[in-house]
Order: structure tokens, then C-alpha cells, then sequence
């Protein structure tokens, strides 16, 4: 994994450098690390809260995304196999120090810029709308990181004494920080017109806060689905004053993480697929969008010599880079900006809130063809070409393997389910349809497709095929969580067995967490 070059500006730098550079003492002192406009905190949150950007290499991404969620959702797959093919793509999640990466990158980046925005608040040395849309921030890197792990210390961080919390309980104080922010972003919208505090250091929205208020009752609905299945009627009344209160609903209200002001963003999904040349189209990619045809294939994917698209078979415990190299690349180029949230991902969510009679503003059947017609258009096509993609009854197809490897790893096709909507189809099917196309709208957003897998169990993911977990994992039902931090294991062993403890069950892949109750 060779070096990432990140450039930052001289205040996201030193704000990076103050937040990273001497973790015991910031924890310990409020007064630490105050010489800087304590707004740039904001900005080295962005940087980490839902895809890793900010790291001097690539290998925090590679390690917390790339070789987990990407790969387990079915978007992408390694071209080589790490660590001897034993590592989290194999399933052998103890053959690795990946499972660090993630826990890392959110207590050690984030958090510490979110607690120096806390003291500074504290203080009255920051104002009440520049904390909350810290909170809302902090809140989309707790929900990522718990999604992955389970268990967390998060309440107390920054205290002597700061034990982990069952994620039932995460997810509570999540919902409580999120609607605390969101009163503050209401009042502060309707009172305050254009300004824009945060606007030299926000990398999102340029400080706009009407769009930081829709992001966060959208985060809000995210979350409320999310818990679906292990708490119903919270989870229906949240979705409800989501919606009620303003979600995305146009490509304008988009998330996306990309350069601004004197902060350059890689990326690094291309360091990955380009430098690395470590990382090609997943096979289940491959065979979902090839069997629709889908429009989208082109944003997503460069395609081979043969000018189609092909993809790869995830967790290949040996294998032969060069065999592999001439699949289809990710469509990214180093200032692609990064995808945080989208309006289709919106729609989708609503549409299944419709189908389960919540009040979402819309029936099912419209919502989800809003989806549609939303993630062309955040790829820079047509709502015609969605309408036409809309009313296909297409099926995925076989996976067909077109590397150069003499052994070849072809699957059958995952799934019948089309793009076609049926009014009169079960509920599950009607599922089916709607995540598979939240699945592909998300790309590539590995964390949260993989989460949606496992709520739901869609898209169905073609199967890895070499499982090196001895047992810990079920190739078929697929990993459920990330093992904690070994980290945590060598530094906190009473935390992490108070891990275990709330957990519920072991400490391997095979546990599921509090809200994965299907």
C-alpha cells in the first residue's frame, strides 16, 4: 500500500495536527489546542466522519471501507489477496489489523475535533448553530462506526472514565443529539436569513444551514429505518418528524464531500484503484447492472477493452493481480468528489416507510420511482432515461468470470427481481426492489449498503467465494459485524470484555448487532 499525498490547508492542517498530534493531553485538557479559529474543527471533522480523506496514505480507507463494506456490499472487490488470503474479504477476521482502522479513525480524527468544539461551546467561545452542526457531523461518524462494531465508548469521551455502551443505548443518545441539533438549525434558519457562518471552512454545504437541516432530519430517517426491526414504533415515529420536517428531496440537497476554499480533497478511492491498481467492479455489480443495462454503468465503471463491463469475485484467497488488472475500474478520478448522503437514497428510504403505511409524504410505488429518477440525475443523466430504466422487467444475469486466471470463479445469478414496480406484489418482494435500487443509487457507499444488507438481506450478494473464518462465519449469511479493535484489546481489555458483555454474543464476525432482528 504505497503513500497517499493529502494536502491541506494551513488551518485544516494545523487544526489535524492539533486534533491527532497528542491525544492523551487534548483529552485531558480543555485548553488545549486553542491558538486556531475553532470553527476549522468543523472542517476536520468532514474529513473523517464518513469516508476517511483526511490521512497522509490511503491505507486508513483502503483498510475501514475498501476491504470491508465495499467488498461486502458487492460494489467492489480486491485484485489481490492480503495477508496470504487470509483477511476480511476471506472472512478470517482475525488475520488482519484491518478491524482497527475504522474505530481508529473515528476516536483519534473525529471525536477529538468534535470535544475541542465541545469545550469551546462550553465556554461561549463557539455558538449554538456551529456545535449543532458538529453534532450532526459527530452523529454520522457514530452511526457508521457503531453500524460496523456494535459497542462503543462514546458518551464519556474525553472523561477519565469512559466505558462502552450497548448500541441500543448509542443509538438513543444518537437520535436525542440529532433532534437537540435539529431544534437549533430551525430556529436558526427561520430567523436568520442568508448567513453563513461556517462558510469558509464547510466542505459540504459552504455553511448554507437550510441544507444542514434537511441533511440532518435525512441522517434522522437514515437512523430511524435503520432500527426498523428491533424498535417499530420508534423507529416509525422518527421517520415521520423527518419527513415532516424537511428531508433531501432534490439533487441540490446532496452531500458530497469535494475541495473547497484552501482544502484540497483526494478521492481516495483512486489512490486505491489506480496507484494501488488493488481494487476492480464486483462481480455482484456486474451482475445486477449488466442485466438491467443500467445507464449508470458508465458513471460508475470504466469499461474493458471489449467495451463492456466486468467484474470480480470477492474473496479469493489466492490470486494473481495481473490476472485481474484488465476488469472495470471504479470511474473515479482524484477530484471526484465523495459521496456522503443523496437525494435517492432519501426517496428509497421514504418509499419503504410508504409501503409500511407511515406517513411519508408519498405512496410507495411514487417514492420509488423518485429514487430512480433522482440517481440518474445525480450521475448526470435524464429523468426520461429514468422513466424508460423504470419500466424495465429485466433480471441481473449469470456472472460470468473475464479475467486472465486460469480458474475461473463464475456464479449464478443472484436474483430475479426487476426495476419494474408491482403494485400488487408481497411486501418482501416490494423490499427486494427497493433496496436493490437504494443498493446501486448509494454506490459507493460501501458502509451504508453493507448495513442495508443486513438489515434487510438485499440486494442478494454473490456469495465469497473462498471462506477462511474456520467456522466464525457464515458464507452465506455473510459477516455481520467487524470484530473490535485488537487496539482496544492490547490497550482497554476491561473496556473491550464490557464490549463482548453488551454485545450479547462473541466477539466475531458471525454476532449480530442490537438492530439487525430480521
Amino acid at each position: 500500500m504505497k503513500r497517499y499525498n493529502h494536502i491541506l490547508g494551513s488551518f485544516a492542517a494545523l487544526a489535524l495536527t492539533a486534533c491527532t498530534g497528542d491525544f492523551d493531553t487534548f483529552n485531558t485538557n480543555p485548553d488545549a489546542a486553542q491558538t486556531i479559529d475553532k470553527k476549522t474543527y468543523i472542517t476536520t471533522m468532514e474529513m473523517d466522519a464518513v469516508i476517511p480523506c483526511s490521512d497522509i496514505t490511503a491505507n486508513m480507507f483502503q483498510r475501514a471501507c475498501n476491504l470491508i463494506g465495499d467488498a461486502y456490499a458487492g460494489y467492489l472487490s480486491p485484485i489481490q489477496a492480503f495477508n496470504g488470503g487470509s483477511y476480511t474479504c476471506t472472512y478470517d477476521l482475525d488475520g488482519t489489523d484491518y478491524n482497527d482502522s475504522q474505530f481508529e479513525c473515528t476516536f483519534t480524527n473525529v471525536m477529538p475535533a468534535w470535544l475541542n468544539l465541545k469545550y469551546a461551546h462550553q465556554n461561549n467561545q463557539i455558538t449554538d448553530d456551529t456545535f449543532a452542526i458538529a453534532e450532526v457531523i459527530k452523529v454520522m461518524a457514530i452511526q457508521r462506526t457503531t453500524d460496523m462494531y456494535g459497542p462503543l465508548p462514546v458518551s464519556h469521551f474525553g472523561e477519565p472514565n469512559n466505558p462502552y455502551e450497548s448500541q441500543q443505548d448509542i443509538y438513543a443518545n444518537m437520535f436525542k443529539d440529532l433532534n437537540a441539533a435539529i431544534e437549533v438549525l430551525k430556529e436558526y434558519t427561520a430567523n436568520a436569513g442568508n448567513a453563513r457562518p461556517l462558510e469558509k471552512v464547510d466542505l459540504i454545504y459552504q455553511g448554507e444551514y437550510a441544507k444542514w437541516l434537511k441533511l440532518a432530519n435525512s441522517q434522522k430517517l437514515r437512523m430511524a429505518m435503520r432500527i426498523r426491526y428491533a424498535d417499530p414504533q420508534a423507529a416509525k415515529t422518527y421517520a415521520e418528524e423527518a419527513v415532516r420536517d424537511g428531508v433531501m428531496s432534490s439533487t441540490d440537497d446532496a452531500a458530497w464531500l469535494k475541495s473547497y476554499n484552501a482544502v484540497q480533497v483526494y478521492n481516495p478511492l483512486e489512490e486505491v484503484w489506480n496507484a494501488y491498481m488493488d481494487t476492480r467492479m464486483g462481480a455482484t455489480m456486474d451482475a445486477y447492472m449488466n442485466g438491467y443495462e443500467d445507464p449508470r454503468l458508465a458513471a460508475y465503471f470504466k469499461p474493458c477493452e471489449d467495451g463492456l463491463y466486468h467484474g470480480v469475485r470477492s474473496g479469493i484467497r489466492s490470486m494473481l493481480k495481473a490476472n485481474y488488472l484488465n476488469l472495470s475500474q471504479p470511474n473515479v478520478a482524484k477530484d471526484t468528489p465523495v459521496v456522503w448522503f443523496l437525494a435517492s437514497e432519501v426517496a428509497f428510504l421514504r418509499a419503504e416507510g410508504a409501503m409500511l403505511g407511515w406517513n411519508m409524504g408519498g405512496d410507495d410505488a411514487t417514492l420509488y420511482n423518485e429514487g430512480i429518477k433522482l440517481s440518474f440525475m445525480e450521475r448526470g443523466l435524464s429523468a426520461d432515461a429514468a422513466s424508460t430504466y423504470a419500466a424495465l422487467t429485466a433480471e441481473p444475469v449469470e456472472f460470468v468470470d473475464m479475467s486472465k486466471d486460469s480458474s475461473k470463479h463464475n456464479a449464478a445469478k443472484p436474483s430475479t427481481i426487476t426495476p419494474r414496480w408491482e403494485t400488487e406484489a408481497s411486501n418482501e418482494v416490494k423490499l427486494e426492489r427497493i433496496i436493490t435500487q437504494k443498493w446501486i443509487a448509494m454506490y459507493p457507499n460501501g458502509q451504508e449498503a453493507w448495513s442495508e444488507f443486513r438489515r434487510t438481506g438485499y440486494p442478494k450478494v454473490i456469495p465469497i467465494v473462498d471462506n477462511m473464518s474456520g467456522g466464525k462465519v457464515s458464507t452465506t449469511k455473510q459477516v455481520r459485524r467487524m470484530t473490535f479493535s485488537r487496539s482496544e484489546y492490547s490497550n482497554n481489555a476491561d473496556g473491550v470484555a464490557q464490549a463482548v458483555e453488551l454485545l450479547g454474543g462473541p466477539d466475531t464476525g458471525n454476532t449480530k448487532l442490537w438492530w439487525d432482528q430480521k
